[in-house]
């Protein structure tokens, strides 16, 4: 269980990249060679971007790679500053996590409550939507991971 957590994000983009872009491909043959009709083909492969967007904010986050700015914690060159700085960075991502997903859910609830649909798959409007908040979680959780490893760090 330990290692589905560990590689979340991962097992998820390695099924929904390759997913999307054999719906790309089938949507262009139907297209252009009018053997069958996908009319659904181009809504599905953005709905599963958007999925794979925010699947990847938490996976760069797991990884530390998000571009920042180091102009302030270079500066810093106490432990204490640090830890404060670190404590500063993880609060703001929390909370900025928080309020995004508290907006989403909200929007969801009254899409799920007039009974929206998307309008080729016509699956609950819901249910892409779901993404962003997913993806919030998900970044919050590894915030929270790489938060405990430099905090490590920062100790030794």
């Amino acid at each position: 269980m330990r290692r589905l957590w560990d590689n979340l994000e991962e097992y998820l983009i390695l099924v929904l990249l390759p997913l999307m872009t054999l719906v790309v491909l089938a949507a262009t043959l139907a297209r252009y060679t009018e053997w069958f009709s996908m009319f659904w083909g181009e809504e599905l492969a953005r709905y599963i971007m958007v999925y794979l967007g925010y699947l990847g904010i938490a996976l760069a986050m797991k990884r530390r790679v998000h571009i920042g700015v180091t102009a302030l914690t270079d500066t810093i060159t106490s432990r204490a500053g640090k830890r404060a700085l670190l404590v500063f960075q993880t609060a703001v991502l929390l909370l900025f996590c928080g309020v995004i997903s508290k907006f989403l859910l909200s929007i969801m609830e009254r899409q799920h409550s007039i009974g929206q649909v998307s309008p080729a798959l016509e699956i609950p409007i819901w249910v892409p939507y779901a993404a962003v908040p997913l993806g919030m979680i998900l970044l919050a959780a590894r915030a929270c991971q790489v938060f405990v490893q430099q905090w490590r760090e920062l100790a030794e």
